[in-house]
């Protein structure tokens, strides 16, 4: 079913690299979950209206996770030279032009709405970007119009009963760091042929009627913090919630919401708590957290002491030999690409897709030319180490995983002042479940 749509990608890159990819998310994240991904319909014209975290990591998600092939809208000044436009095609990006990157004129974007509308046609999958731009910030910027001119016209010019907005939010931990975790999650669908009678007496009001239940489904499916002062407090919160959650380290992809369901119940509660009982719960957050970093403790280990006994001794000891090697193996692809991002990235917003993109095209590449040379001159352990080195490299990160967390437990379980920290968490989570909703809302 994977591959259902396929063979009507026309991107070349597409299809090459798109099975490479799931390692390199294996490598880039140290948890994936994934929830309602079969809701974007292969075989039907669908429009996703997307958050925009990163540069080039979520829609590449979108891309590897959902099943029908996805073509991303993305800004037009990337497409200028002739080779960064046939490379962005080959990997099905096509470009708006917008006014705020020195574009005039609506000649080049009318090209723009013909090929979202060829696509609508043919029952293909178009990922545009509702906020306009890409950003880190837990909250979900207003939502543009353009998606829902072009779901408009292309009703109004071919009529396509199925023609449905798919709401896709991407949420991460930290959005510029490896062995984050990616959050994927698929709302449900909105038909445009709702909309087309009130359009046709009120276009305006028919555009902001979409939008605005666009935003309310992404908020939904995206953390979202409605004033920017509360996003330390907020990302604390979120931190302690992640490390109540009884979740596993495998399987790295895994299908499932509860995890986001508690968090953005957090979020939510944040963002109705009154004044004063909010600054009340920054000062015992903030009280806790400096506590920590005084100690040097994690939340984490602090909360987890089982991650420090000596079943985890065991396996580190038991598994210190592969992750060695995959980490020599590993290390000229890894070096090269943390090397090429600290050269060129510039905003928080790049870091992971160039390092993404830094080690998986080499990675790829090299990888192909070593197993030819093993292949064709009889160097059965030059072959061998090519096929296994993709999953001795992935080994590592996971080794480095599981000793960090057994260092943290370690650490916490032997500190003196563990019991107190244990009381200001305590307290930091009766503040905010005094004023929250019982039940978690699905």
């Amino acid at each position: 079913m994977k591959y259902v749509n396929l063979h009507k990608s026309d991107g070349i890159i597409y299809w090459i690299f798109e099975p490479f990819l799931h390692l390199t998310y294996w490598c880039l994240f140290r948890k994936v979950y994934l929830h309602n991904m079969g809701g974007v319909l292969p075989n039907k014209p669908v429009l996703i209206a997307a958050n925009h975290p990163t540069a080039f990591v979520d829609p590449i998600a979108l891309c590897i996770y959902l099943k029908p092939p996805v073509y991303n809208m993305t800004r037009g000044d990337i497409f200028e030279k002739p080779w960064a436009r046939w490379l962005l095609e080959q990997v099905n990006m096509f470009p708006v032009f917008r006014k705020r990157d020195g574009y005039t004129g609506r000649e080049r974007n009318d090209g723009v709405f013909e090929f979202c509308q060829s696509k609508m046609l043919k029952k293909q999958t178009v990922a545009i970007y509702v906020e306009g731009e890409h950003h880190l910030d837990k909250q979900v910027k207003p939502i543009q119009k353009g998606l829902a001119r072009i779901a408009f016209e292309t009703y109004k010019n071919h009529a396509p009963e199925d023609l449905q907005v798919v709401p896709v939010g991407t949420n991460y931990i930290w959005g510029d760091r490896t062995r984050d975790e990616l959050k994927m999650l698929v709302g449900e669908p909105i038909f445009i042929r709702d909309y087309w009678e009130l359009y046709q007496e009120n276009p305006a009001m028919a555009v902001n009627k979409l939008n605005a239940r666009i935003d309310k489904a992404l908020k939904e499916i995206c953390y979202h913090v409605e004033d920017p002062a509360d996003a330390e407090l907020a990302e604390q919160m979120l931190t302690l919630v992640r490390n109540d959650f009884s979740g596993h380290l495998l399987p790295v992809v895994e299908v499932g919401n509860q995890l986001f369901l508690l968090e953005n119940e957090v979020l939510k509660t944040l963002n109705r708590l009154p004044e004063n009982t909010k600054n009340d719960l920054k000062h015992k957050s903030t009280t806790y957290f400096d506590g920590l970093r005084q100690a040097g403790l994690t939340d984490e280990g602090l909360q987890h002491p089982a991650h420090g006994n000596g079943a985890w001794l065991l396996f580190l000891i038991l598994t210190a030999l592969p992750a060695a090697l995959g980490h020599v193996v590993a290390w000229p692809v890894r070096f090269l690409a943390r090397t090429l991002t600290a050269k060129v990235v510039k905003k928080r917003e790049f870091v992971t897709s160039v390092l993404m993109g830094s080690a998986t095209v080499p990675g790829v590449i090299g990888g192909a030319v070593l197993l030819f040379l093993g292949l064709f001159f009889h160097i059965s352990w030059l072959t061998a180490l090519v096929i296994l080195a993709p999953l001795l490299g992935w080994f590592t990160f996971f080794y480095r995983d599981c000793l960090w967390r057994y260092t943290a437990a370690k650490k916490a379980m032997a500190h003196p002042e563990r019991p107190s920290l244990l009381n200001m968490r305590a307290a930091i989570k009766t503040c905010l479940s005094e004023k929250e909703p019982t039940g978690v809302a699905d």
